[in-house]
């Protein structure tokens, strides 16, 4: 048999390496997959992969036939999902809407485009990708059992194009660093990192809470519940739940009356009366969803927000150094809020909006009832342990 030359051997190796080159995979956010415990007694987690996107960085088109997704642990894999030609005709046709409506910018928080889709010009309407196109994947849940490392993506392509393979390592826990409860007394999780509330489904907020404050009246206001006074949690102190630096307060703003639900308003009619306000609200910019607000910088690149405070109930500067337990504000209802209530999070940057969300656990709390030390979980009652602060009676 005649044996190739060199010349054949160097054309060979370069047309792997061109095309290992044609497509790349990247990720929004790029750096880690964080986990939330579904069930801690039983190591059951959930993940959800916010966005993917196949970019075809070659000169010639590339059809995709199929992308896998693998949860791998010690170079096995322990879970296996794979997106077929109908869904990924589906997920093109989105992709390509939200980029010709202008819906990737105006909702960079959620895509981070330029992160996203690095050197793309387009996102393809088809699974067929011409040169600089891509194709978008959006919201990929997992739930599963045991701690795999890293969940691994492979494209294959029509013909003799090479996989494209990118990986992203899954973390589990919560943040380092000591935190306590940014408010005392007994509250509830309104929302929180549970697949059914908003919060798993945004980029930003996807580890946030929700903290709201029910009374004697059984629910969250005395009344007809039409003015922010009406709430047990209106002008509860909020306090920083670790020590920090001021990098960001706004403190001016009205309280959102209009989101407040009206006395028999049904609660269909109240939703799409929602959907207006927010998108109003974001036509103003993302600041305006936060409301009044203070965010802080911890160590390790950590970030904390509260959000949605009371006007002029803002008690400190951008600069200032704060201690945990140092009052930043008071509850109210500025912004995208649709009652009296703390927004809190932690995430990787200085923006309320521009960064991704990161998990964390409070040191001084009690979940009643729960069977064990666990993640709190929406609607999980919360005790804070020391300094009591009796519930209002109104």
């Amino acid at each position: 048999m005649k044996q190739p030359t060199l010349l054949v051997i160097i054309g060979l190796l370069i047309a792997q390496s061109a095309a290992a080159a044609d497509a790349e995979v990247r990720f929004y956010p790029q750096k880690q997959l964080w986990t939330y415990q579904l069930e801690a007694g039983r190591n059951l987690h959930s993940a959800v992969l916010h966005n993917v996107a196949v970019i075809n960085q070659g000169e010639a088109a590339l059809k995709v036939e199929q992308v896998r997704f693998d949860l791998v642990r010690e170079n096995d894999i322990v879970f296996s999902r794979t997106l077929y030609a109908n869904d990924l005709a589906v997920a093109a046709a989105g992709g390509n809407a939200l980029w010709k409506s202008g819906a990737l910018d105006l909702l960079k928080f959620q895509f981070s485009p330029k992160q996203l889709l690095g050197a793309a010009t387009s996102l393809s309407a088809t699974t067929t990708l011409a040169a600089g196109e891509g194709l978008h994947l959006s919201a990929q849940m997992f739930a599963f059992s045991g701690r795999p490392e890293l969940v691994k993506v492979t494209v294959d392509f029509e013909g003799d194009a090479k996989d494209a393979v990118a990986t992203l390592p899954l973390r589990y826990g919560v943040v380092p660093g000591n935190y306590r409860f940014p408010l005392r007394g007994r509250w509830v999780a309104g929302a929180g990192s549970t697949l059914h509330s908003h919060h798993r489904w945004a980029v930003p907020e996807e580890f946030a809470y929700d903290f709201v404050r029910y009374g004697a009246s059984g629910g969250t206001y005395s009344g007809d519940g039409g003015k922010p006074a009406d709430y047990y949690a209106y002008g509860a102190p909020v306090s920083a739940a670790a020590d920090g630096e001021v990098v960001s307060v706004v403190g001016a703003l009205p309280d959102n009356i209009e989101s407040l639900r009206r006395a028999d308003e049904p609660l269909t009619q109240y939703q799409q009366r929602l959907l207006q306000g927010q998108a109003a609200l974001l036509a103003q910019g993302t600041q305006a969803l936060a409301g009044n607000h203070v965010m802080l910088r911890h160590a390790d690149g950590i970030y904390s927000l509260y959000a949605h405070l009371k006007p002029g109930s803002v008690t400190v500067a951008k600069g200032d150094r704060v201690k945990a337990g140092s009052k930043l504000g008071a509850v109210g209802t500025s912004g995208n809020s649709t009652e009296p209530h703390l927004h809190f999070h932690l995430c990787d940057a200085p923006d309320p909006l521009q960064c991704a969300g990161m998990p964390v656990a409070f040191d001084d709390i009690e979940i009643p009832f729960a069977e064990r030390p666990r993640q709190i979980q929406t609607g999980d009652l919360i005790e804070v342990i020391g300094v009591a602060e009796a519930t209002p009676k109104r």
